[in-house]
């Protein structure tokens, strides 16, 4: 049934690419007989500038491009595979005579009456002419559209007899393989309650291969589990791994959801970006996957109590500037409207830019998490003397009072999903830049953030 099928598919796609190659042939003739049709069109309108303003040079044009229809003739006798007579007719005969009747008008001792005549049948030549093009081409067109047609309805037939026939296919093979899955599901809801025996081979697992060796694979799996599993209920080490673990998928989580959304972007984007665009987003990938390793490197720096001494001047403006394009495609999926005010001039302090840029970025995801669409998240940075300040403030749920007073403790959160150390981390580092971080909120109108840190003055 499978190879039926597969040779009923194979045959589809043959017909389909027999069907596109012979199309690309009819195209050709159509494509020969337009610009046929142009350079016919070409001598009557010289034809005709003729007759109007009785130039003699309209009548050379003419015959000029009576040598291109003869070359386009052929063009079209070299791709179309009946009806040549009636081109070689074409060919010969009419073109000779319109040429003859032409080359006669062009002669200086022509008296009014055989003029007169001459422009008569040179008139009525031009108009059998372009009669008998657009005939043919009238003709050739019904043909190809007539073969095309043929040719989809055989592609679109063998295609459905090869859907019907699979989907026959797939009856019966869900039959075959739902019955031994149902027996291992059923198996394995018995494990989750604390069965641990080895699974039995039932009479429906025996009619699949496959089944008997899923059966044996979990049986050998819960061999291990119960050799395994009084060590790995002592073991302290997992509760330190579950923590690291817990911390590394919080943090990271957010470089993660910026690399993923700026790369479905791109792709959705893609023919729509300039290259510059496109750049910028692959440069936010690379800044990401930096900062996703800076993370893992400061939760384990912090999980081991050791702080990174690693301080340099940081620009706070062109910091949440950079904060805010890694996050500005949330801010687009999420409906959200932000604003940033800042000073022309920069406003410095000491520490380290991968951190500081963690908590902008995890203060801002946060609001984003807590606002419905058209919220606004207003952003600022100012320095006012020896104080640098950042002002992070959105029109989200708010915090309660109760929780307020918990939420830079770690593993505290109010959210269905999160391990709580977000805000945590980001009170210690600035903490670790000798900074303070504050935050006023009210349920129903918005929280803000407000960090400052001590100015760097640099020496003129």
């Amino acid at each position: 049934m499978i190879g039926i099928v597969a040779g009923l598919s194979m045959i589809a796609i043959a017909t389909a690419t027999f069907a596109l190659w012979r199309m690309e042939d009819k195209i050709r003739i159509i494509e020969s007989f337009y610009e046929l049709n142009q350079k016919v069109l070409e001598i009557r309108r010289y034809e005709k500038n003729y007759f109007l303003f009785n130039d003699r040079k309209d009548l050379l044009n003419a015959l000029d491009y009576v040598d291109q229809v003869r070359a386009s003739i052929a063009a079209v006798k070299a791709v179309l595979l009946e009806n040549k007579s009636e081109l070689e007719s074409l060919y010969d005969k009419e073109l000779g005579q319109y040429e003859a009747i032409s080359r006669q008008l062009l002669q200086d001792d022509l008296n009014p009456r055989n003029k007169q005549a001459l422009e008569n049948a040179l008139r009525k030549h031009g108009q059998d002419i372009t009669k008998s093009i657009f005939d043919m081409d009238a003709r050739a067109r019904v043909r190809v559209e007539r073969q095309v047609a043929g040719y989809q309805k055989t592609a679109v037939f063998i295609l459905a007899l090869a859907v019907g026939l699979g989907a026959v296919l797939i009856l019966y093979m869900m039959r075959w393989i739902m019955l031994p899955l149902k027996a291992i599901r059923e198996a394995s809801a018995r494990i989750m309650q604390g069965e641990m025996n080895s699974i039995p081979i039932s009479d429906e697992v025996l009619c699949s291969v496959e089944g008997i060796e899923l059966v044996n694979s979990l049986n050998l799996m819960l061999q291990a589990l119960n050799a395994k599993q009084n060590q790995l209920v002592q073991s302290e080490k997992l509760a330190a791994i579950g923590k690291v673990t817990a911390g590394i998928a919080h943090e990271i989580n957010n470089p993660l959801n910026n690399i993923s959304l700026t790369a479905e972007v791109l792709l959705e984007d893609l023919p729509n970006l300039a290259c510059s665009e496109r750049m910028d987003m692959v440069r936010d990938i690379l800044v990401q996957s930096d900062r996703a390793r800076e993370v893992v490197h400061h939760l384990l720096e912090f999980s081991r109590t050791r702080k990174s001494n690693i301080m340099e001047p940081v620009n706070l403006v062109v910091l949440m500037e950079n904060s805010i394009t890694l996050v500005k495609n949330q801010f687009r999926l999420g409906g959200i409207i932000y604003r940033y005010d800042h000073p022309d001039q920069p406003v410095l302090i000491s520490g380290n830019p991968n951190q500081l840029q963690q908590v902008l970025v995890n203060l801002m995801l946060n609001a984003v998490q807590a606002m419905q669409p058209d919220g606004r998240l207003d952003l600022a940075v100012s320095g006012q003397g020896k104080e640098a300040r950042i002002v992070v403030s959105d029109t989200g749920a708010g915090i309660t009072s109760e929780a307020l007073t918990h939420i830079f403790d770690p593993f505290f959160t109010t959210k269905n999903e999160g391990t709580g150390l977000g805000l945590s981390l980001s009170y210690a580092i600035v903490k670790d830049h000798s900074g303070d971080i504050e935050v006023v909120s009210e349920p129903g109108r918005g929280t803000t953030f407000t960090i400052t840190f001590p100015r760097l003055f640099r020496n003129a």
